[in-house]
């Protein structure tokens, strides 16, 4: 019995698939490749080898429905039912003007497809590129910040009113000074410094005008001499817009005569401008821990070392309220008279003994 090889098997299967008519023989088939079909192909020197990779030019053809690949996926075939623009989506390249609406597509993806398409085109044709958001400051907008707590704001203003009925409208000491005096109270962000590092620049600083405070910053050799200057600067520029302090020159406050008074601090100091702003008060605060690390000792011990954080704030006031302290303290010292060495009063329990 012949043995049939697999090649002379799988040549005979496409023999018998054209003879059957499923599909077209084709026409750059090499028969030579094959040992059946040697004698028909013609007498060949030289065989060809059986796993050749030379093969004849193929035709590439492109059709309009090469960019769907999926058309009519999962849809029933029928065959009577024709395709209809609707049902096929790409008949719509046919028109030029469709064509160039997908080709601007491609090329300039947006967000057209989004479910918030509407809300965003809203947004963009109501805003102008460049100009800032006007946002209606209305009393109802306003309220949450302004008038966080109105029941409490109603009974404040309540017994303020009943205490200014009960005084006849006298204002207090402390009213007056608030009415005639401008001061500020400015705190700064917690800085990566301990307590006790912070609070010898915080004494350093207190008594002095800002701008002597500001050099005395400049020159310090501390590590956070640069932060206080920076803050000082700060709260002198906040001063001077939102409560008009330091002034003099522009407003023509200035002294024609120098003033010399003395400080709580007993020095001696000359004042021509009363609006030049002075640090009244300096405090520091602690803030909360930065940070921890181990610190490793010796046989076998350890303890933490913690990363403090600590805050500056400063009062600054006007040279005036120097002024009008000075000159209380002038004038209780002289209301209080002079000294008395022995009370000039009546002696009351004496002993026949010395009490000394």
């Amino acid at each position: 019995m012949k043995r049939i090889s697999p090649i002379e098997t799988t040549f005979s299967w496409k023999i018998h698939q054209v003879d059957s008519g499923r599909f077209a023989e084709p026409d750059n088939i090499c028969y030579h490749e094959y040992p059946i079909c040697r004698a028909a192909a013609g007498s060949i020197s030289t065989p060809a080898p059986v796993f050749s990779t030379t093969v004849g030019p193929s035709v590439q053809r492109r059709h309009k429905w090469a960019s769907n690949l999926f058309k009519g996926w999962g849809k029933p075939r029928n065959k009577d039912a024709g395709a209809s623009p609707a049902q096929d989506p790409t008949s719509l390249l046919d028109d030029p003007k469709s064509r160039e609406e997908y080709l601007q597509k491609s090329m300039y993806s947006g967000v057209e497809d989004n479910i918030f398409q509407d809300e965003i085109e809203k947004v963009s044709t109501d805003t102008t590129p460049g100009a800032p958001e006007i946002e209606q400051k209305t009393k109802e907008n306003m309220a949450m910040v302004v008038d966080p707590d109105p029941r409490s704001r109603v009974r404040w203003q309540r017994k303020k009113v009943i205490q200014m009925v009960r005084r006849n409208g006298r204002l207090t000491r402390d009213e007056r000074i608030q009415m005639s005096e401008r001061e500020l109270l400015h705190k700064s962000e917690f800085m990566p410094t301990s307590v006790k590092k912070l609070v010898m620049l915080a004494r350093q600083i207190a008594g002095k005008s800002v701008d002597d405070a500001i050099v005395q910053m400049k020159w310090s050799k501390k590590k956070m001499a640069a932060e206080i200057g920076y803050y000082l600067e700060e709260a002198r520029d906040l001063a001077i817009a939102q409560r008009g302090m330091g002034l003099g020159k522009v407003n023509n406050e200035i002294l024609k005569t120098p003033k010399k008074i003395q400080t709580v601090d007993g020095k001696w100091i000359e004042i021509e401008d009363p609006t030049r702003m002075y640090i009244a008060q300096s405090w520091v605060g602690r803030g909360p821990w930065r940070g921890k690390r181990i610190d490793y000792k010796g046989r076998g011990r350890m303890g933490i070392i913690r990363h403090p954080s600590t805050s500056l704030t400063v009062l600054l006031k006007e040279e005036k309220t120097r002024i009008r302290e000075y000159e209380e303290r002038v004038e209780k010292k002289n209301k209080k008279g002079p000294w008395v060495h022995l009370p000039n009063r009546p002696v009351y329990g004496q002993r026949p003994y010395y009490s000394w």
